[in-house]
């Protein structure tokens, strides 16, 4: 008997450990994600504010990227959206705050000319940047089409508390 307590015991406690590593684990690579906006946000400011050419780019012409390329910086606004959207499975989530909506317009206005798709986020960041995030469930599903999306389609969006849930869940 004693035996077969002693087993449970440890493995209780092997579980809570392997549960707190997954959680630090989460959490961390979350952080980076966070970080690597704001980085590239300060990057996009000092670009934007030292006036650097803004330049059509020619037919064919590379155009260097500020901060983040341009699938990089969809897959920022996709997991912003996590936290307005109903769906079954979510990947990633990074918190949509009005600062980081602030960076990401940043980043965004840094490179104009190399983001294929810019008119698409500045529609959609500028209506977020005014509190209107009706427009989550289709910048998640555009976002999720381009990246050949197979499992977590976004549905509606979420209700205030379950949003509330979601933040706390997430970020807290």
């Amino acid at each position: 008997m004693k035996t077969v307590l002693r087993t449970i015991i440890i493995l209780l406690v092997s579980l809570a450990i392997l549960a707190g590593a997954g959680y630090w684990a989460y959490k961390s690579l979350t952080a980076s994600d966070e970080q690597q906006i704001s980085k590239a946000a300060e990057e996009a400011e000092d670009k934007l504010q030292q006036g650097e050419d803004t330049e059509a780019p020619k037919a064919n012409e590379l155009v260097e990227t500020v901060g983040l390329s341009e699938g990089e910086f969809q897959i920022h606004l996709h997991q912003m959206t996590h936290q307005k959207i109903q769906a079954t499975e979510k990947r990633g989530a990074i918190e949509m705050t009005p600062e980081r909506i602030d960076e990401m317009l940043k980043i965004l206005r840094a490179n104009e000319d190399a983001y294929k798709e810019y008119e698409f986020y500045e529609q959609s960041l500028s209506a977020w940047e005014e509190g209107n995030f009706s427009n989550a469930v289709n910048v998640h599903n555009t976002i999720w089409e381009w990246h050949n999306g197979t499992v977590g389609r976004a549905t509606g969006l979420l209700s205030e508390e379950q949003e509330a849930e979601y933040v706390e869940n997430n970020f807290n």
